[in-house]
């Protein structure tokens, strides 16, 4: 017993040194680059000393705080982590180095914490999940029924440069211009859930030549449409299905090759025209997220809307800004009328509902993921698991739901990819 006990320790340890170690190299990233390199998007750099010791003795008890999650649940845990890295840690950046504002620190903070409650939203639900092999026909039924329709309309306009992740706006801005109606929904249903979970569930049965299939599929979605989020989402799957024996040491891997990756951009970047790495790739994945919640507090502060933005809701509430709030407050933060500033679950709540919708959305993710560990899903999921909470970083929630894919999930889970996990 004892023996079990040091190993549990030294892994529960090792992924709080690994997430501190990302931590301060993102400081140094923000200090040293970011501030200075994108200043024009209204970055700043001034640390406060007291700013600073109070969001490290916040991300202290944070770690430490993880503990019962680490002992009910190592998929809860994960997701857990993921969270401080992705949410917390660039918001406590800003506030302490940028001298950004407490509310959304504090909103962000929260959000994180009130996850600490998910393994306490236990749902029981009846077992009517499919045989494997009838599961498997479902899922690659929906995969074809879908992607027909995209096919007839966009058939071989790929454009192959943006494999190398070229013309990317190119490809987006003629790819959107068609996309319209019904196929909106579609393609995203099918880029976001159908496939990757239907990658993930014919690896997990070992039918290597679907999920190999399905993989140049997602490649397919990407070359006609330019969308990022789909083109990571099939390498997402694949990381998170192969490395590591289950949801902990599947976190530890991606936390380490991050860190690695985090420490030889700069070096790379010396050979390349421009800081691509170091700067664009970090600021868009780490920062940018955290500085557009900065701009919607700072907006919506005791002017909160009520879903005036959100598809169904703007039916019956008229949204007082004519436009979708991205282009109001691209406009209003960066003086640019042709781009979108995307808002993730925790500015979406401010926006709409205040502090309160803070609160709500929190409790409606802690929700979420309790539903999905209480479902024990088979731990090849993971890496879509991943790729939602990153949506959720910076899509609305209700769109994560409906165009996001989730709700679709939630019901493809319940009735067809059940199972005990492995």
């Amino acid at each position: 017993m004892t023996a079990i006990k040091i190993i549990v320790t030294k892994e529960f340890l090792f992924l709080k040194v690994l997430l501190s170690l990302i931590y301060i190299v993102l400081e140094l990233y923000y200090a040293c680059f970011i501030s200075q390199q994108y200043d024009y998007m209204r970055y700043t750099f001034d640390p406060g000393i007291l700013k600073y010791l109070v969001t490290k003795i916040v991300f202290l008890l944070l770690l430490g705080f993880s503990w019962h999650l680490y002992i009910k649940s190592g998929f809860l845990y994960s997701v857990y982590l993921l969270l401080i890295f992705l949410f917390y840690i660039p918001n406590a950046i800003l506030y302490s180095l940028g001298d950004f504002p407490a509310p959304p620190f504090v909103s962000v903070t929260f959000f994180v914490s009130f996850f600490l409650l998910s393994p306490y939203l236990k749902i029981r639900l009846p077992r009517v999940s499919l045989p494997v092999r009838y599961g498997g026909a479902v899922m690659l039924l929906l995969s074809i029924l879908l992607l027909v329709p995209i096919v007839l309309k966009f058939g071989t306009d790929i454009n192959l440069r943006t494999l190398l992740l070229s013309e990317i706006y190119e490809t987006r801005e003629v790819f959107a211009a068609r996309l319209t109606g019904l196929l909106n929904y579609l393609y995203n249903l099918e880029a976001k859930t159908i496939i990757p979970a239907a990658l993930a569930f014919f690896l997990i049965y070992r039918r290597y030549l679907l999920a190999g299939l399905l993989a140049l599929v997602l490649l397919y979605l990407f070359t006609i449409s330019g969308n990022k989020f789909v083109y990571f989402t099939s390498i997402i799957v694949i990381f998170f299905f192969y490395f590591g024996k289950d949801h902990v040491s599947k976190t530890a891997n991606f936390f380490l090759l991050l860190f690695i990756l985090f420490l030889v951009f700069p070096v790379i970047d010396i050979f390349l025209p421009q800081p691509l790495l170091s700067g664009i790739f970090v600021n868009r994945l780490v920062f940018i997220p955290s500085l557009l919640n900065q701009f919607y507090f700072d907006f919506f502060d005791g002017n909160p809307y009520f879903f005036a933005d959100s598809n169904f809701f703007n039916r019956f509430v008229e949204n007082p800004y004519g436009m979708p709030a991205g282009y109001v407050i691209a406009q209003a933060y960066w003086n640019v009328t042709d781009t979108y500033a995307n808002n993730g679950i925790v500015s979406d709540g401010f926006m709409n509902l205040g502090y309160a919708g803070v609160a709500l959305f929190s409790a409606i993710f802690a929700f979420l993921f309790g539903l999905f560990n209480s479902l024990n899903l088979h731990k090849g999921y993971y890496g879509l698991f991943f790729s939602y909470i990153f949506l959720i970083l910076s899509v609305p929630l209700m769109s994560t739901f409906i165009t996001g894919g989730i709700l679709l999930f939630i019901i493809l889970a319940v009735f067809v990819i059940r199972g005990e996990s492995r």
